[in-house]
């Protein structure tokens, strides 16, 4: 990526997110079926190893998730993991507000909306 980086700086032409190879985002999955693939095999998902570009697999939020990426995000911040009506419950607010602000949902809402739904259950 600094490679990359420093040539577009010199030349002043940015880099899309998406650019197979040197994009940010290139790596990044949102389909809910992808999501064991991202980050236990990301060779079975992805042409190269995000390894090999100084970047990782990610999985974002977003309309085309699914529960696999509920409790894959729920293990990244670190929140307890419950059971799986509460996960559909927290997949059907992430795919509403998706697709309400037309983008992807930031791992700060997915906390509030996760918390909001775990205080439910208690």
């Amino acid at each position: 990526p600094e490679l990359g980086a420093l040539v577009s700086r010199i030349t002043g032409v940015p880099i899309a997110a998406n650019k197979p190879i040197l994009g940010s985002k290139n790596f990044t999955r949102e389909s809910g079926i992808g999501v064991d693939l991202v980050v236990k095999e990301p060779l079975a998902m992805f042409g190269t190893h995000p390894a090999l570009t100084g970047r990782a697999g990610d999985v974002v939020l977003g309309k085309k998730s699914g529960k696999a990426s509920i409790t894959y995000t729920l293990e990244k911040l670190g929140l307890p993991i419950p059971d799986d009506a509460l996960v559909g419950e927290m997949l059907k607010q992430v795919k509403d507000k998706g697709i309400a602000k037309r983008g992807l949902v930031t791992d700060e809402e997915f906390s509030k909306i996760a918390r909001d739904v775990m205080a439910v259950k208690v």
